[in-house]
């Protein structure tokens, strides 16, 4: 699920993304650097970094996700739901929000909620293996897709003309009878 660089970051590496961070705290560099963070086991710093990502970047999910991440890896479940829900109100459609609110929501005892998370989740990249995974693991069930209901077209009534055509050529044909 992380995207996170090497836990063997040298001391060097370590202080440039501090300075790129430093430097421009409004940039995505606090990503970088929380996840190096914690990786570390540095939850302290990640958490400041990530504070700032989210007041940095209101209105995306991934500062928030990111805070989350730090929080359940210190086994505090419930302050990380709390900011995946902040994450899925600015980006409801997140499947990464959606699949760790899922297992947080399942850990946390709300298995329905949790497994309507994981499927949505699903719904929304049914290819990503993450996801795929945790059902499997959760044993949730993906519902198959209904065949589709046949759609029957309504019967036309003929056009005008053609209802009066038959009228007119049982109409004429009599007048011509008459006739000769």
């Amino acid at each position: 699920m992380s995207t996170s660089p090497s836990k063997t970051l040298s001391p060097t590496e370590l202080a440039k993304l501090e300075h790129s961070f430093a430097s421009d705290p409004s940039s995505d560099a606090y990503k970088p650097l929380a996840e190096a963070y914690l990786d570390l086991g540095r939850f302290m710093e990640a958490m400041v970094v990530c504070k700032k990502g989210v007041k940095a970047h209101p209105t995306a999910a991934d500062p928030r996700l990111l805070l989350a991440r730090v929080y359940a890896a210190q086994n505090k479940d419930k302050k990380a739901l709390e900011e995946v829900m902040g994450a899925l109100q600015v980006q409801p459609e997140d499947k990464a929000a959606l699949r760790m609110a899922g297992v947080l929501q399942i850990k946390g005892g709300e298995q329905d909620v949790g497994r309507g998370n994981l499927l949505k989740a699903y719904q929304a990249d049914p290819g990503d293996p993450e996801t795929v995974t945790l059902l499997q693991q959760y044993k949730v069930e993906i519902p198959r897709p209904a065949a589709p209901t046949p759609v029957l077209a309504p019967v036309a009534a003929p056009p005008p003309a053609a209802a009066e055509a038959p009228a007119a050529a049982t109409g004429g044909g009599a007048a011509t009878g008459a006739s000769t």
